[in-house]
């Protein structure tokens, strides 16, 4: 005796996790006819046909005369109503049987080719497709027409009908300005601003090439020949220099 397996087919939602909806439809349809469900995950896709569907390909290769795959909906069997038939067909080939939740169908490999009330089912639910089922509906959107928009007619404009023209707003006196103080605004208390410091020109400098005056350093260069080739001063560039918390030791006695 084989054992014979029961697999529900189920499709993963668009940021790749389990789809909630299909496998509680899965779930509440086994617990109603008491199967033990084997559930496969796989891909859906809205521009691929079955046959380019790896997990749906490798799940059919897998299936054996007397299983039975369980679907939540036709739509995730297959891009279009052709696609889907195709698949069923190679289901009956190898006679394993189909459970569909949502229509309540089951067709039997056995008896498919004399079941005409579950082929008829089939063929109705594949044409006007049910709203507010587990599962996405297959097919692409629609595009939107590509090209110009459509030009403007050209010509003169159309004549206005003689009619009594517009009534004119009455003309009147301005109104009259308020006399009086004007209202004074009341300053915030509290302490001013402190004022920003005053940046010599020469501090200025200083502070933009202090690395450059540092590599200089380093290099055992004596301060005034680096004032030389900065365009500074000597001794307010030696004054800066004994100042500096980090260059004050570069500078040595004599330099």
């Amino acid at each position: 005796m084989t054992n014979h397996r029961i697999i529900g087919f189920c499709t993963l939602n668009r940021v790749g996790r389990t789809d909630t909806k299909q496998k509680e439809a899965l779930t509440a349809y086994a617990a109603e006819k008491t199967l033990i469900l084997e559930i496969v995950e796989g891909r859906y896709s809205h521009k691929k046909k079955w046959k380019a569907r790896t997990e749906l390909v490798k799940l059919l290769e897998g299936l054996k005369p007397g299983d039975t795959l369980v679907t939540p909906t036709l739509s995730l069997l297959g891009l279009d109503s052709g696609d889907i038939l195709s698949f069923i067909a190679e289901l009956m080939k190898k006679k394993v049987d189909l459970h569909i939740v949502d229509l309540g169908l089951v067709i039997a490999a056995s008896g498919y080719s004399g079941d005409m009330i579950a082929l008829f089912t089939l063929m109705t639910a594949l044409t006007v497709p049910a709203k507010g089922k587990p599962g996405r509906k297959p097919g692409r959107p629609a595009k939107k027409k590509r090209g110009r928009p459509a030009k403007k007619k050209r010509g003169r404009p159309a004549k206005k009908k003689p009619g009594r023209p517009p009534k004119k707003k009455k003309v009147g006196r301005p109104p009259q300005k308020k006399v009086g103080r004007p209202k004074t605004k009341l300053k915030k208390r509290g302490r001013k601003p402190a004022r920003k410091k005053r940046v010599s020109s020469i501090q200025q400098q200083f502070n933009d090439k202090a690395f450059t005056i540092r590599k200089y350093l380093k290099s055992q260069f004596p301060v005034q020949r680096i004032a030389e080739k900065l365009g500074l001063p000597y001794q307010p560039l030696l004054a800066l220099l004994k100042k500096h918390p980090k260059l004050k030791g570069l500078v040595k006695k004599g330099r």
